[in-house]
């Protein structure tokens, strides 16, 4: 069933991904402890938007809809980041790191916590991961044959692993996340 996905992306490349993610995960708490500004910026101000946009009430469908768009957008762009080669190795770290400053800032500990054990984040991370590899493959078809037409072509053929895996885990992911936050409103405002 995934021979297709490890045929085309890589085990290898997906646990190089995997390994980069978890690494921005483990430094994100020192460089917050630290206050390391510069490296703050971004996950910080994504979290504030995160929190207009999801405070207010908004119905399931385009909760869902924003999630599931938001979420592709940054995936597709890792998968892409490796028609400029090291950029896909760069975007595994900082994925993680962003991901785990936002909670790290929210719960300290606990957040990264309740990140780990979290349904929507066994659906994401692995997406994310499989996204990154697939850009490490782009890069590395680059680096190999010196041709760009190569990686474009490269690009057609990885294309519906990316919706078949990558859009797919993260349709899931949507769905769940859309529910479980429309259930926590409510579970908020009832007495």
């Amino acid at each position: 069933m995934l021979s297709d996905l490890f045929e085309h992306a890589n085990f290898a490349y997906i646990f190089i991904a995997a390994v980069l993610f978890i690494a921005g995960i483990y430094f994100a708490p020192a460089i917050v402890d630290r206050n390391i500004r510069w490296m703050l910026v971004y996950p910080r101000w994504m979290a504030k938007l995160m929190e207009k946009y999801f405070s207010t009430r908004m119905g399931f469908f385009p909760m869902f809809i924003i999630i599931l768009l938001l979420n592709n957008v940054s995936l597709f762009t890792g998968f892409l980041s490796g028609f400029l080669v090291i950029l896909p190795f760069v975007l595994a770290f900082l994925t993680g790191f962003h991901v785990a400053v936002i909670g790290y800032d929210l719960m300290g500990w606990q957040g990264l916590w309740h990140m780990l054990v979290n349904p929507v984040a066994w659906l994401e991370f692995p997406a994310a991961w499989i996204s990154f590899s697939l850009g490490i493959r782009l890069a590395g078809e680059i680096v190999v044959h010196q041709n760009f037409h190569s990686a474009v072509n490269l690009f057609h053929v990885l294309l519906p692993i990316y919706f078949k895996y990558v859009f797919s885990l993260l349709l899931v992911a949507a769905l769940l996340e859309s529910a479980l936050i429309i259930l926590a409103e409510r579970h908020k405002n009832q007495p």
